[in-house]
């Protein structure tokens, strides 16, 4: 035993005493996301981050490039790369290169949805075989869901995040709901929480201004009219069914107008849903507007109403630019919007919605002037808290170092080879439990831990 000390001891000797090498290159930092003008609203979101990260300084202290579109040839230069951070969202289109990167090159990835079984799907459809292993790997995984989510929804019913979750390095995501839902189905990758960051410029909000102004003149509703909009994507999930049911439960006796603002979504057609509810005169399609009409519309509306069935974990960006302009939000009580102050937002009962108590909570807004403007005030002091604060770029400043840590570590790699062996051997984790194979990691962790002490 004393022997074995004293091997040990030399070897420590050898490695702080040996001549220093050439310091490496400071590591690049590979930032893979649709961006503008990616008819997306994640494309959105990854210039308010990367404008955050320059804010804060740490574009000067970590070169970190931005790649759109993904090109054949990055799947040879991203090696070049020590981390890659990868957005991937619910869309094959916009995310498979990105999700076959981050599998091929592992990193940081920012889960925008956890439900990505429309992405899986997608994939299976083209006989990706990344497709059938995500697929695999949710299936298996479903088992283990507790949570009240994942039987009230079902895209959260499987984890089809799994699959890229056990891929990762680190994991981003908007809200604690997220980590919870990771945790859910045993995921063991490192996960960071970072909001969802304002994704409004001030400026581009108070010239819109005037163009909202005219907006409410041309619906001829005045100062006494409410207008009640439902931003975004405008798809079956968002409840716009329900909604136009609501409204037509609140007319004649209250002077209110519905607008449908956002992308046409294939499979839901907003026009012949307004036609079917039979509020032609009380209602406005406004389909693919510009930017600066949504936020006009954004800035006209009286009430805003975001809901979600069935929810798939995502913080909704739509409801993100609502707050920060200053409106109050009615959306649906599951997952992510648990997470928002309980008095920035107006809550109703998660599940498809019900039309009388959706009505019910337009109608308490819109005849309490006051307290629309009250709920509006604290949903935009809760954006200002993270803008100011530059909590998302900080978030990423931590999520992207801590990753490079793990990375850069070179007992990473030891360890990964000594896993894999074991794997290859058929030990499980109940042999763990018993202590099979772990004298290797403990050992490296001692001499992790003596080394320093040593140079010191």
């Amino acid at each position: 035993m004393a022997g074995g000390r004293g091997t040990a001891a030399r070897l420590i000797r050898r490695l702080t005493t040996a001549r220093p090498i050439a310091r490496p290159p400071a590591p690049r930092v590979a930032f893979v996301s649709p961006l503008p003008p990616a008819r997306t609203g994640i494309a959105t979101y990854a210039r308010s981050v990367l404008d955050g990260l320059d804010r804060i300084g740490y574009g000067g202290r970590r070169e970190v490039d931005a790649i759109w579109p993904v090109q054949p040839r990055h799947e040879v230069e991203i090696r070049g790369y020590r981390l890659g951070v990868y957005h991937v969202g619910n869309n094959a289109e916009f995310h498979a290169d990105i999700y076959r990167l981050a599998v091929s090159h592992p990193g940081l990835v920012v889960l925008h949805d956890l439900g990505l079984d429309d992405f899986v799907r997608g994939l299976v459809s083209r006989g990706d075989p990344l497709g059938y292993r995500a697929y695999r790997e949710a299936v298996l995984r479903a088992g283990r869901m507790t949570l009240a989510e994942a039987r009230l929804h079902e895209p959260l019913a499987r984890p089809w995040c799994a699959h890229i979750a056990r891929h990762a390095r680190g994991i981003i995501v908007h809200s604690e709901f997220g980590r919870r839902y990771l945790e859910d189905f045993g995921c063991r990758t490192p996960v960071f929480v970072v909001p969802h960051p304002p994704v409004e410029r001030e400026a581009d909000l108070r010239r819109a201004e005037p163009l909202g102004r005219a907006l409410r003149t041309r619906l001829g509703l005045g100062d006494d009219g409410v207008l009640v909009v439902a931003p975004g994507d405008l798809n079956r999930p968002k409840q716009l069914d329900a909604l136009l049911e609501a409204v037509g439960r609140l007319r004649p006796s209250t002077r209110v107008h519905v607008g449908l603002v956002g992308r046409r979504i294939p499979g839901y057609d907003a026009g012949e849903a307004v036609a079917a509810s039979g509020l032609s005169d009380a209602a406005t399609v406004a389909t693919d507007v510009s930017d600066e009409e949504f936020r006009a519309w954004l800035l006209a509306a009286d009430v805003v109403v975001d809901l979600r069935h069935p929810h798939r974990g995502e913080v909704s960006g739509s409801l993100v630019r609502a707050m920060q302009a200053g409106r109050p939000a009615v959306v649906s009580a599951t997952g992510t919007y648990l997470d928002l102050p309980e008095d920035a937002v107006v809550r109703i009962a998660p599940g498809p919605a019900d039309p009388d108590e959706l009505a019910t909570a337009i109608a308490r807004l819109a005849r309490d002037r006051d307290l629309r403007l009250a709920i509006g005030r604290r949903a935009r002091e809760h954006v200002e808290r993270t803008a100011g604060e530059e909590r998302t770029a900080r978030g990423y400043e931590r999520a992207i170092e801590a990753t490079l840590r793990l990375v850069m570590d070179p007992r990473r790699m030891a360890l990964a080879r000594w896993a894999r062996a074991l794997n290859d051997l058929g030990i499980t984790e109940a042999h763990l439990d018993e202590g099979f194979g772990v004298g290797y990691a403990r050992g490296l962790d001692e001499l992790a831990a003596a080394i320093p002490r040593e140079r010191g």
